[in-house]
């Protein structure tokens, strides 16, 4: 007899516990990382092991067609509707091989999160046919994900925050209140991927006191840069910026960018800091004789240091001393991490690990504890932190078809 959603869903929220897998693909566009997740029960009470984690790398034709349509000069809607079901099978591909690494069946696996992959954010409302809309595209299909695994998945987190008048991002903030709260000590969660975002917990905090926003670039511009003049992905530990030299006119051009002092709720992404805003970072270097591909490389770290010492602070300038947990690909720059040491003089800066969450899987995690929140019917956005009217449970379904 064939189950139909009803029966699936009452046995998934009945269960004592869940494994769950979390897909997140983010704005450098490096690879997809996959965490297979168990899980009990849900909001204050949420409980997490992680079982397993990968990073798969993007292959070439993908990364390459991702970075032309997140641009609006060389996007295509042809490659936009080949790459929605492209990235479907490479996520599919992801967590088969995860679960493999893992010895654990892809049947096993009762549900998925998946975010999808940014190509366009446009939060700020805008006048269309008669109505304020505010929207943000991620691509990769949750029905064709679920077909092709025969796994439910929970996609599209963003939507219903928007709707509400929110930015539909930050969204780990959520997950970081549940998981990562402390009684005893003031602490920020700060995640450098392609773009920065923190989360501000204050000691003792409930959900409403929460602050979390994007705070601009984290290795966007210092991977731009990489990718053209060194031909690699990312600077390796900081090596290339570590031996450059802070040009400071051309950092006191990239510090009076207003992103950084529009007050929070706020997010971004390559519409503000892609490629047009690293042709201006070049041509501006040009016209200042920065000529220096380590200076430049400098001179880009230095700035996603001090614009997200800078923000903290502004928020939390009454705090005595907090603690400052390092996740993403950020967390492995030791320019960034030494520098965020020597900016936030009364934080003890540290990686996430010592929260027991490797830095390279926290948003992954995440996505798994969203999908957890939605089948569990719990709200997941926080209104102080993306703008919205009121909390929202935040998800779409999609069962195998």
């Amino acid at each position: 007899m064939q189950r139909t959603p009803l029966d699936i869903l009452t046995r998934l929220v009945t269960a004592s516990d869940r494994l769950v897998g979390g897909i997140m693909s983010g704005t450098s566009v490096n690879g997809i990382d996959v965490a297979l997740v168990r899980i009990r029960g849900g909001g204050l009470h949420t409980k997490t092991e992680l079982l397993h984690f990968r990073e798969m790398l993007f292959a070439e034709e993908l990364q390459t067609r991702i970075f032309a349509n997140s641009e609006v000069s060389s996007s295509n809607v042809n490659d936009i509707c080949l790459l929605h079901a492209a990235l479907s099978h490479a996520y599919a591909a992801a967590v088969e091989e995860t679960c493999r690494a893992a010895g654990i069946g892809v049947e096993e696996l009762d549900l998925i999160g998946m975010h999808g992959q940014t190509l366009r954010h446009l939060p700020e409302p805008m006048e269309i046919a008669g109505s304020s809309i505010r929207s943000s595209l991620q691509i990769g299909s949750g029905p064709m994900l679920a077909t092709l695994l025969d796994v439910p998945v929970v996609y599209d987190f963003r939507s219903s925050d928007l709707v509400l008048g929110g930015q539909g991002a930050p969204l780990v903030p959520h997950v970081d209140y549940l998981l990562f709260r402390s009684e005893k000590e003031n602490r920020v969660l700060l995640n450098i991927g392609g773009i920065a975002n923190v989360t501000l917990l204050p000691r003792g905090c409930d959900a409403d006191e929460v602050i979390a926003f994007d705070t601009g670039p984290g290795n966007m511009i210092i991977d731009g840069l990489m990718r053209k003049f060194y031909g690699r992905e990312f600077d390796e530990d900081g090596a290339v910026a570590g031996s450059g030299t802070v040009n400071v006119d051309l950092l006191s051009w990239m510090m009076q960018h207003p992103f950084y002092r529009q007050p929070p709720p706020k997010s971004t992404g390559r519409e503000l800091f892609g490629e047009d805003y690293l042709s201006d970072f070049l041509h501006v270097a040009r016209e200042l004789s920065v000529r220096d591909t380590n200076d430049l490389v400098a001179t880009a770290a230095e700035a996603t240091v001090r614009s997200i010492s800078w923000q903290i602070h502004a928020v939390a300038e009454a705090w005595d001393s907090f603690h400052l947990y390092v996740s993403g690909g950020g967390a492995r720059n030791r320019f960034l991490v030494d520098g965020l040491r020597h900016a936030c003089s009364n934080a003890r800066v540290q990686d996430a690990s010592v929260l027991g969450m490797h830095p390279d899987v926290k948003e992954a995690v995440a996505f798994a504890v969203l999908a957890n929140e939605w089948l569990m019917g719990n709200t997941a956005s926080i209104p102080a932190a993306t703008g919205a009217a009121r909390p929202a449970v935040l998800g779409a379904f999609a069962l195998p078809g």
